[in-house]
């Protein structure tokens, strides 16, 4: 099992539209197209234009925009590797499934 709650990128780079080519921290390269989750709600709109959407940018392993909107790098992980978007209901339930327990710190 994984422990997708810590997982960090070391790039993002767009490709155009609203895809994406991440770089996590460990090595592992894949190219995501968010463009389905863009209509989920108005929390999405500053990047459903192309021109903003491309101005992605990593910080502390986080990619965000200039507007201070910034996705998990966790579910982006996920998603990349399950091969397509879920929404959040079986992303939750995905996680559940697949990460590692959270560790006790006593």
């Amino acid at each position: 099992m994984k422990d997708y709650l810590t997982e960090r990128l070391q790039a993002a780079r767009p490709l155009g539209g609203h895809r994406l080519h991440l770089t996590f921290i460990d090595g592992y390269e894949a190219e995501i197209d968010l463009s389905p989750i863009l209509d989920w709600g108005p929390i999405y709109e500053s990047i459903r234009d192309p021109e903003a959407f491309s101005r992605v940018t990593v910080r502390y392993g986080v990619p965000e925009w200039p507007n201070d909107f910034d996705f998990s790098p966790g579910t982006l992980r996920a998603w990349c590797e399950i091969g397509k978007i879920l929404n959040l209901d079986e992303t939750d339930k995905w996680m559940r499934e697949h990460c590692e327990p959270t560790r006790r710190v006593a």
